[in-house]
């Protein structure tokens, strides 16, 4: 189910030749892989300019890098995996720099840049990925094997080792995160390999990024049970210290409802593009139901994972049960908990987490954790703490979408009662409301004005009529249908 990653040292290409420092030039090459893509990324010391890729008649693609330097000059990258076959990068005299790179006809492409960012340089990133045909085949045979377990009443772990590839996580105390609940990870799943009751799959197995949202799909995808976030905590505050486990909050969820919902807005009947008739105010409750739902399982969950991490690891603090809207806690179809092991900026968290034992411990506690929710009694029920929450949060969002209708509204009856007027040297905002007995808040609001309160001379506004104004006050007479000529006047 999950390919072999490809030994990082093989794959992570540093260049640091010497140049001038006004050279444009190619600064890093970097490749990384997952089972499903991989992704090419070239760091950059300057904005550049790219050309279409073009193809070759061998199968050999490329596109050029307008102006740039690249030093050694010309190097190729035997990669040989399964996504890519080989990397050429060189410099072209004068014109700038070319990359060429071979894929196996299973592998489809999409290249883009990327902006500077704080801590990012310019980037160029070459996204490779399966090609549809191989991937609903993948997805045949995961579907295959799950039908299998789940017929051997099997049930499904899915451990989440956190960040991955360029994001390290918490970096202290010589702990980096991302490797760190990789090893933990798979120290974990050695525990329900030993129990024939289960099947854990890791989310990633190597050193590689996986978008957030795609790791709770990748669970949705395997049937999954339960997912099980794995992270190591930084404070600033070196005294805190303790684990922690969370699952998903009203505000998070909440936001994934909002997505899911109109996700399904913007469904197209495939074959006759036709917009598929859903009525979103029907779609809410049920939607909220069925979040609710699982969030009461989530919660059942996060507290026996809670009790057996205390239990196992009497050595460290523990800070009980929390609730936040991280992204990789937002599925609807399972129990979802982020666990986070201790605090890598706490001296004695650090020792614990690095200690065998400890690690040991560790894991051993999250085994049972999930052990204890899947054996015993899941109490069925919603979460109305997040029920009252959605209700409220709609109420408001209908009661804005109210106030914003009516100032459309005032603001149209406004303008149609409403004349021209070209401003005068020294006047302002406030001596023109004042001449024509005007408020300065309706005056700026009939003229789209926002903050701004300064006028220039010559610039055209709008003055509203006294009928507009008594219409505004609430009178419902018919004097605001009549529009009044556009005219300039000044006294």
């Amino acid at each position: 189910m999950v390919r072999k990653l490809i030994s990082m040292a093989s794959i992570f290409i540093f260049i640091s030749q010497v140049a001038f420092s006004q050279d444009n030039r190619i600064t890093d090459i970097r490749f990384w892989q997952s089972p499903e893509e991989a992704q090419i990324v070239f760091d950059l010391s300057w904005t550049p300019a790219v050309s279409p890729v073009r193809a070759l008649e061998d199968g050999t693609f490329f596109f050029d890098i307008e102006n740039g330097n690249f030093r050694p000059g010309q190097k190729n990258f035997m990669l040989n995996n399964s996504f890519i076959s080989q990397l050429k990068v060189q410099e072209i005299q004068g014109a700038g720099v070319r990359i060429a790179f071979k894929l196996p006809p299973s592998v489809q492409y999409k290249n883009f840049l990327l902006p500077k960012a704080p801590q990012k340089p310019d980037r160029i990133v070459i996204m490779l990925s399966e090609s549809q045909t191989a991937q609903a085949q993948r997805r045949q045979d995961e579907k295959l094997e799950i039908a299998k377990l789940k017929a051997q009443n099997i049930k499904i772990v899915l451990i989440d080792p956190g960040h991955g590839g360029e994001d390290p996580g918490a970096t202290h105390n010589g702990i980096v995160e991302k490797d760190y609940v990789l090893r933990m990870g798979k120290l974990i799943k050695s525990f329900f390999d030993r129990d024939p009751r289960y099947k854990a799959v890791l989310s990633r197995s190597g050193d590689y990024i996986i978008p957030l949202q795609r790791r709770s799909q990748i669970a949705e995808q395997l049937g999954a049970d339960v997912f099980v976030s794995v992270h190591a905590n930084y404070n600033s505050k070196r005294c805190v210290r303790g684990t922690e486990v969370y699952y998903e909050s009203p505000r998070g969820a909440i936001g994934e409802a909002e997505r899911q919902i109109a996700d399904q807005e913007n469904q197209q009947d495939a074959i006759g593009g036709v917009y598929e008739s859903i009525n979103p105010s029907a779609n809410k409750p049920s939607f909220w139901k069925q979040q609710a739902s699982t969030m009461f399982k989530s919660r059942q969950l996060a507290e026996k994972m809670s009790r057996r991490l205390a239990y196992s690891n009497p050595g460290l603090p523990n800070a009980g049960v929390k609730r936040a809207g991280f992204k990789v806690l937002h599925s609807v179809a399972l129990p979802s908990i982020l666990v986070e092991l201790g605090y890598t900026s706490n001296n004695q968290d650090a020792w614990y987490l690095k200690d065998q034992n400890g690690q040991m411990r560790l894991a051993q506690g999250v085994y049972l954790g999930v052990r204890d929710f899947l054996e015993g009694r899941i109490q069925e029920g919603f979460d109305t703490n997040y029920l009252q929450y959605a209700m409220n949060v709609e109420s408001a969002k209908r009661a804005e979408a109210e106030r914003s209708r009516r100032a459309r509204e005032r603001r149209a009856s406004l303008l149609r009662n409403s004349k021209i007027y070209k401003v005068k040297k020294g006047e302002t905002l406030k001596t023109v409301a004042s001449k024509f007995n005007v408020g300065v808040s309706t005056l700026s609001e009939v003229n789209n004005l926002g903050k701004r309160k300064k006028l220039k001379a010559g610039e055209v506004i709008r003055i509203p009529s006294l009928s507009a104004m008594v219409i505004k006050s609430g009178n419902t007479n018919e004097i605001g249908n009549k529009v009044l000529p556009e005219q300039d006047f000044a006294s």
